[in-house]
């Protein structure tokens, strides 16, 4: 009985080993998208001791996370508004970040990955966080990244920030096996027109009920 028993326990226990190294080197889609951008925050950040020779081979490091025609749009509101286009050209901006000193701090939190069903692209909305060196305040914008696989590893192809009741949107089809065609603005819907026609039609009831009252 003993005997049986004991076969049992190391039968299930190798299983859990099975499934945790599969886990490991066959890691799904979500997991994997997941890891890498962990693996990008840590590249990206720099203390203010880099030397000139560190910053070249780290900017390259970060830039080996994107595709070559990547597109980012970043707007952070009282610091910077850019636009990039090409991996080349993030490259020479993150080494000229780099080497201005300070340095900077950052990570990706709440990392939600959406996959297409071909496996091949998918879209993760995220929180950077981040803290530049001598600042008291943290630098907190939501993020939204397109990413396609190449040659077995996911890399970033768009990046947009993400502004609170904005009207920006990514458009429904950036999913495709393309790699996500159409962005840009997506036209607002007749529901959304419709409820915010509604609100501004409440808003001036209250407006001239008030003025009556008074």
């Amino acid at each position: 009985m003993n005997r049986w028993f004991w076969r049992a326990i190391i039968a299930a226990a190798l299983i859990v080993v099975a499934v945790w190294l599969y886990s490991v080197f066959f890691p799904s889609p979500e997991r994997a998208i997941r890891a890498r951008l962990t693996q990008l925050a840590k590249s990206a950040s720099f203390g203010g001791n880099e030397s000139p020779i560190a910053a070249m081979a780290n900017s390259q490091r970060v830039a080996e996370f994107f595709m070559e025609e990547v597109e980012i749009r970043l707007d952070l509101p009282g610091r910077v508004t850019a636009t990039l286009s090409g991996r080349e050209e993030l490259r020479e901006k993150t080494m000229a970040l780099r080497s201005i000193g300070g340095g900077l701090q950052m990570e990706l939190l709440d990392i939600n990955v959406t996959v297409a069903p071909d496996k091949k692209s998918a879209e993760a909305n995220l929180t950077f966080k981040g803290r530049i060196a001598g600042e008291k305040d943290l630098i907190v914008q939501e993020l939204k990244m397109l990413l396609n696989k190449i040659e077995g590893d996911w890399r970033i192809k768009r990046v947009e920030t993400v502004k609170t009741l904005s009207l920006r949107a990514w458009p429904g089809n950036s999913l495709s096996s393309s790699g996500g065609e159409g962005w840009g603005e997506e036209a607002v819907s007749n529901t959304f027109h419709t409820r915010a026609l509604t609100f501004c039609q409440f808003a001036g009831t209250l407006q001239v009920f008030h003025r009556t009252e008074i």
